[in-house]
């Protein structure tokens, strides 16, 4: 029943979480069971995989700062589900993210700082963000894991599992058939892991990076389109002050504590058109006050 439901997730926004991964594992499901041979047809479905795999990322990124059950094992079953909506362990936000990014952010500390691009030519650097990063984030994780191991702390049996899940998943997937796995799961999961980070560079390129000016550490999107898509990962100034803040508080959070004492050029009302201005026309990488980043 609903109030069951109500009793086991901590708070009641996330039965829209819950229903968001359901809906990304039975649309793969259908999509692979349909046999579907038009160009337009699989176009049009690999696209909502996509779409799906990416929200799937941003709930797991809300989740690892704010779990959604009460219950341990409901918990660690949600976990599973999530790194096989989106591709990747989700016990790797902790290192390179929650640890990492969140206390260093934009530092030489922080992995994932977008100074590691400087391309001239401002599209560069948002589509080779991702794979720059990347395999100092991989770095990253694996001493963290090996750390745990050292420790014999519960994470890395839960590191390890939640990684044998999703291979052993994936590899399944591939021997089962080659083709559908590459359109309806790899893609969907490159695109969702490649988006989620990329975000990073959206929200922090040309913004302070000394912890004094934390108000203005962050770009925040504010749009209600991109946050219903992205269960308020617009609102990323708020989410750096509190980061264990639940993502259905944020809007008010960022109301009350951040839109009128933060720059106004970081309160961007559409995201596509701050993409199309920073990386396409003008495509100019500039800060906040719109001077050009050195």
């Amino acid at each position: 029943s609903l109030c069951d439901q109500e009793k086991m997730l901590k708070f009641q926004a996330d039965q829209r979480t819950v229903c968001w991964i359901a809906t990304y594992h039975i649309a793969t499901a259908v999509a692979w069971q349909a046999n579907v041979s038009h160009p337009v047809s699989v176009c049009i479905t690999v696209i909502l995989l996509m779409y799906l795999s990416f929200a799937g990322a941003c709930i797991t990124h809300n989740s690892m700062h704010c779990r959604t059950f009460t219950h341990d094992t409901l918990e660690t079953l949600w976990r599973h589900s999530l790194s096989l909506t989106y591709g990747h362990p989700v016990c790797t936000f902790v290192p390179g993210h929650n640890k990492s990014h969140h206390v260093h952010t934009q530092s030489t500390k922080d992995p994932m700082r977008t100074s590691k691009l400087r391309y001239k030519w401002n599209w560069l650097n948002v589509l080779l963000f991702q794979p720059t990063v990347a395999a100092d984030v991989f770095k990253m994780d694996m001493r963290y894991l090996a750390l745990k191991r050292h420790t014999g702390e519960a994470y890395y049996g839960q590191s390890v599992r939640e990684w044998m899940v999703l291979v052993l998943t994936q590899v399944a997937l591939l021997c089962l058939n080659p083709t559908k796995f590459m359109a309806y799961v790899w893609l969907p999961h490159i695109f969702a892991q490649w988006a989620i980070v990329t975000m990073n560079l959206l929200q922090h390129d040309g913004c302070e990076t000394d912890e004094a000016c934390i108000l203005n550490g962050s770009r925040n999107f504010i749009g209600p389109i991109t946050n219903y898509l992205t269960f308020n990962n617009g609102y990323h100034t708020i989410h750096h002050i509190h980061p264990t803040l639940h993502w259905s508080q944020l809007p008010k959070a960022h109301t009350y504590f951040v839109e009128a004492k933060c720059h106004p050029n970081l309160n961007q009302k559409c995201m596509a058109r701050y993409i199309y201005t920073a990386f396409i026309y003008p495509g100019k990488r500039v800060d906040y006050y719109g001077e050009p980043v050195i």
